[in-house]
């Protein structure tokens, strides 16, 4: 192939256009792309008919979560950073689920099992009638999912948004528990920082560290899931017991 039949992004990708430290002329300074993730995102654009990557919705150490386009409907692409995701904090997550324990778990392919372990527990909680993103597909370092949110902004989460918090908070309980007992997964990082309000309805995000009810781990991630959301309910005047939300969760009460 030469560098004619290449495509505007395979030319970028092979100029190493995208490999610098900043770009003055818009806010994604901290964007910066390993080859391999640059390929990934060329790959994935093709095997997903994505027509293209808006702008960043979300950007933090771990990853950067794109709005795109997909046939000229809103997607969401959300690309782990290989550079900044430490092995440690990853496979304390994925040793001990027996999902994955026959996968390697090297560095070099620890985060791309992340990204596919994110697909599969999406996938496994909307199967079970949980609010989450719909998943589209993983490739490499990159999960495509459904968008929440309007033409003109994404989806608030939860500790910004204006809706009723009796209504959220029974929404957020009755969602860990069927997490829990139907699709028996830990989210393993829950908080008003990683639920999103749509429509009217609480969705929960970020399931990349989200394991199995069997995971060694998963009373520990269950419990310090079950603070995190009293303590933010407690603030908002609603009344979070710690030891009957866990109880209720874990379907040992109604």
């Amino acid at each position: 192939m030469t560098a004619e039949d290449r495509s505007a992004l395979e030319q970028l990708i092979f100029s190493k256009e995208f490999l610098r430290t900043e770009d003055p002329g818009r806010k994604t300074q901290d964007i910066v792309f390993d080859l391999r993730t640059l390929k990934a995102v060329f790959e994935s654009m093709k095997k997903f008919d994505i027509d293209y990557l808006d702008y960043p919705i979300m950007s933090g150490k771990e990853s950067i979560v794109f709005k795109a386009y997909s046939k000229k409907k809103p997607i969401v692409v959300k690309i782990f950073k290989m550079s900044t995701l430490r092995f440690s904090n990853l496979y304390m997550y994925v040793q001990g689920d027996r999902r994955f324990e026959h996968e390697k778990k090297d560095r070099s392919r620890i985060v791309y099992l992340w990204a596919r372990k994110e697909y599969v527990n999406l996938k496994t909680a909307r199967e079970c009638h949980i609010n989450v993103p719909m998943p589209i597909g993983f490739h490499q370092n990159i999960i495509v999912m459904q968008y929440l949110g309007t033409r003109a902004s994404p989806a608030p989460e939860l500790r910004k948004s204006t809706i009723d918090m009796a209504n959220a908070f029974s929404q957020v309980r009755e969602s860990m528990r069927l997490l829990y007992t139907k699709a028996e997964l830990v989210h393993a990082d829950l908080s008003e920082y990683n639920m999103l309000i749509y429509r009217g309805k609480v969705y929960m995000i970020d399931f990349g560290q989200s394991v199995s009810i069997e995971h060694p781990s998963a009373t520990i991630f269950l419990e310090r899931d079950v603070k995190n959301v009293c303590n933010f309910f407690n603030k908002k005047e609603i009344k979070c017991n710690v030891n009957d939300l866990l109880s209720f969760v874990t379907g040992e009460v109604e």
